[in-house]
């Protein structure tokens, strides 16, 4: 096949996933993954869709000519706050689809964060992922919070894309960091890392005192530095723009949904899905069932990090109005009203 006619091929088919673009050479990694296959992979990363062993071709970028514009909208997210299973209740085949965390975005997040992203690359990666899988079909894209420094781009770029900014309360944050013990405290450490040069938000501490914080302390300006992309979110795209809190969705998870399809344009049956598998499979650990109702339960106290999450919420409130970062979002944002 010549090149030409694999790239025609390509284009037209969103079965081929974008799964990296390569700054140096300015070229797109596909990889083979039908629609169906989407459910059986954690995330749509390398480490998760080579064990399908899709075929993978590599096309230049500027060789991909026009591919024509869809209105594909976004699930911005601060981590642990449901967005892998509002993901996963979003495939509702021949009404809508989202994309769970492509990798390929975190290339761009890599290349923004380094000055090297173009307008034109993240115009092209935005289009290829915006492709339908079926006619009539809505695409909706979650990227991994890593990747909100492409917020104001990606919705910058296309005035028919809307999003949603999803997070959980900071308790809730701060105890799921803690449950998830050493590993849990090494990855709020890396993200704020991350989100420190990201955002360019100046917390008034050297490397010292820095490291004189704990670890639900960093964890806390982690979730202080994603809501501060929110407000600045919703500061851009006022209209376009909803917030949601884990809590609400998982109480109100059909009229939610039923909001969500509104506030993205394509009508969602949300009792449906709300009773469909989305909810009684775990979202992360594909195979395994799970009580519906489970994530509603009060969870096991844990009597002294329940008491440093306490203290850490009132230190954190204290360090949002010192850092003139909005702790509680505006209310008029919200896409469900809080239960």
């Amino acid at each position: 096949m010549s090149p030409d006619k694999q790239a025609a091929s390509v284009l037209r088919d969103a079965d081929w996933l974008p799964v990296h673009w390569h700054h140096a050479r300015d070229a797109i990694d596909f990889a083979w993954i039908p629609r169906d296959r989407h459910p059986s992979l954690t995330f749509l990363a390398e480490q998760y869709w080579r064990e399908l062993n899709p075929p993978v071709v590599s096309l230049d970028r500027s060789g991909l000519g026009e591919l024509g514009s869809h209105n594909a909208h976004y699930i911005f997210h601060s981590a642990f706050c449901c967005s892998t299973l509002l993901t996963r209740a979003l495939n509702v085949p021949g009404r809508a689809m989202a994309l769970n965390e492509p990798e390929i975005l975190l290339d761009l997040a890599s290349a923004a964060q380094h000055g090297r992203l173009t307008s034109d690359a993240l115009r092209t990666v935005a289009e290829l992922l915006a492709r339908p899988f079926r006619p009539e079909e809505s695409v909706a894209i979650k990227p991994s919070n890593e990747a909100n420094v492409l917020a104001q781009h990606l919705l910058g770029g296309n005035e028919g894309s809307r999003a949603i900014f999803l997070y959980a309360p900071l308790k809730r944050f701060l105890s799921s960091v803690a449950r998830k013990g050493m590993w849990g405290r090494l990855w709020a450490r890396r993200l704020f890392s991350t989100l420190r040069v990201q955002t360019g938000i100046d917390v008034g501490l050297d490397e010292v005192g820095l490291l004189q914080l704990t670890d639900l302390q960093v964890a806390a300006l982690s979730w202080l530095m994603h809501h501060a992309q929110g407000a600045a979110l919703l500061a851009a795209f006022p209209q376009r723009v909803k917030t949601l809190d884990s809590e609400t969705f998982l109480a109100n998870r059909a009229q939610t949904l039923d909001a969500l399809g509104v506030h993205f344009g394509n009508a969602l049956d949300g009792a449906k899905i709300a009773a469909g598998p989305a909810f009684a499979t775990h979202s992360k650990e594909i195979g395994r069932s799970v009580d519906p109702e489970a994530p509603l339960e009060p969870r096991i106290p844990m009597p002294t990090i329940d008491e440093e999450i306490e203290m850490v919420a009132t230190w954190a409130q204290s360090m949002a109005e010192h850092l003139g970062i909005a702790f509680d979002l505006p209310r008029g944002s919200t896409l469900m009203a809080p239960a």
